[in-house]
């Protein structure tokens, strides 16, 4: 099951990768054949072809998205990923994400610094 595809998810790869180029320790991979981003080495955001899958939202965080947005589990083939929140975004969407997406990087990078 092919859960990013390059040309459909074009404009968001790109637009999501503008948003969080500057912040201090991302790096990228692919990871579930999807373009994925980690903090100083732990994941914070994993694409889809039509919106991002948040690894680490508090659960705070998770309310106020689940009230601002459609959401759902990230779905592994037949496995459920409860503790992550996928959004259906595009690119012209991100920006209202964008708060969500920090807060999940934000907690990536404090549980890479505890683990040093």
């Amino acid at each position: 099951m092919e859960y990013f595809d390059a040309d459909a998810g074009r404009e968001l790869q790109e637009a999501f990768e503008r948003a969080v180029a500057d912040w201090p320790d991302v790096t990228n991979r692919t990871m579930f054949g999807c373009p994925s981003y980690l903090a100083d080495g732990t994941l914070f955001a994993v694409l889809v072809t039509d919106g991002v899958a948040l690894t680490r939202l508090p659960d705070a965080e998770r309310e106020r998205l689940a009230e601002a947005f459609e959401t759902g589990s990230f779905q592994a083939g037949e496995r459920t990923v409860t503790k992550w929140v996928q959004v259906p975004v595009d690119a012209d969407g991100l920006d209202a994400l964008l708060p969500y997406v920090e807060a999940s990087y934000e907690t990536a990078l404090a549980e890479a610094e505890a683990e040093a």
